[in-house]
């Protein structure tokens, strides 16, 4: 490992120099040859590494889904796993060795994380644990995100919108633009009635995509792929390629997705301010966000108010000097035009009414 990645990793759990080896489950895996093509890409393009960042709630599958895209078991897997562990980033790292000099020596890390709630206190976002993962993983460069959920949950509730908040509050809104939409469990065992499978998962990529904050406006479009980790995942007869009930090659179509996000980058994220330092940051933009409003009044506002308040003033004098004519016309006196303040008055008497 070279001496900066050993710097950055220096609070983030990870494995031994001597277990940092060749990625020896890519040539068990029946997607091979695919995963390489997808790889090649990548080092046309110029990069030496895919550094992949899992987030999300415990008990959707993020640790088997490190396993299943590496095909090894490098992630022990705990069933609801309801508490973050002291290290609650931990850093797995492989590299080809496939006696290809084109594409050997690439390197993939993937970063699992503990989960992102804390059932202990009710249900609630564990900002403690977000914040260290952010404050472990400062400087170490993440070309992807990987969002993990579940498909078979039948709705997206206030903890899910919570902690996508404070996902966006602590690593920044920037981080949902390089974000993929994982969604395990995607083997449905049962179809809910009165629908059909791509309904189904049609409405729920449609919930949890609304539940992602706005960036202004506008909210990312997260690309999804759809996940089944099981082993008992049916195959294809054709290439034994593990598929869904709609037919998709699962793996094939995350690697698909990881490497498009990856290349539409031109670089990696990278944490950079402490999230305790937001509220300071703000606070120091919050004098120029003043001026800004007050130059803005100053000329545009306020000169379109005046213009508007003499428009407004010509216009009431022609209707009085119409007013003033037809009452002539008729022998009658001119009309009385009220002063400022008895206008004002019987405004106010209006009003109230």
């Amino acid at each position: 490992m070279a001496q900066r990645e050993v710097d950055n990793d220096a609070n983030i759990g990870h494995e031994s120099d001597a277990e940092e080896k060749h990625w020896i489950g890519l040539a068990r895996m029946p997607e091979k040859n695919d995963i390489i093509e997808l790889l090649r890409e990548l080092r046309s393009a110029g990069r030496q590494q895919l550094s992949v960042l899992l987030l999300g709630k415990s008990n959707v599958g993020k640790s088997s889904l490190v396993n299943s895209l590496l095909g090894e078991d490098a992630m022990r897997v705990q069933a609801f796993k309801l508490q973050a562990d002291a290290e609650v980033a931990t850093v797995v790292t492989r590299h080809v060795s496939i006696a290809d000099d084109e594409i050997d020596g690439f390197r993939i890390r993937l970063i699992d994380t503990c989960g992102l709630e804390d059932s202990e206190a009710g249900d609630t976002v564990n900002l403690t644990a977000l914040k260290k993962i952010a404050e472990d993983l400062r400087g170490v460069p993440v070309d992807v995100v990987l969002y993990v959920d579940r498909l078979d949950l039948y709705r997206v509730d206030s903890l899910d919108q919570a902690v996508m908040r404070a996902i966006s509050q602590v690593f920044g809104q920037d981080i949902w633009g390089r974000t993929v939409l994982a969604l395990t469990h995607a083997n449905l065992p049962q179809i809910p009635p009165g629908t059909t499978y791509d309904a189904y998962v049609d409405g729920r990529i449609r919930l949890l995509r609304a539940a992602v904050p706005r960036r202004f406006l506008f909210r990312p479009k997260l690309p999804t792929s759809l996940v089944e980790n099981s082993a008992l995942c049916p195959t294809s007869p054709e290439n034994g390629h593990r598929v869904l009930p709609d037919g998709t090659e699962w793996l094939i179509g995350l690697m698909g997705d990881i490497v498009d996000v990856a290349l539409a980058k031109k670089r990696a994220y990278e944490i950079r301010s402490r999230p305790n330092q937001r509220a300071h940051i703000m606070a120091l933009l919050l004098p120029l966000a003043v001026a800004a409003e007050y130059l803005l009044f100053q000329k545009f506002l306020r000169p379109a108010l005046e213009s508007n308040h003499r428009s407004v003033e010509t216009e009431e004098q022609r209707v009085w000097t119409l007013r003033g004519r037809q009452r002539s016309a008729m022998g009658l006196h001119a009309p009385n035009k009220p002063s400022d303040d008895v206008a004002k008055r019987l405004s106010q008497m209006y009003d109230d009414d």
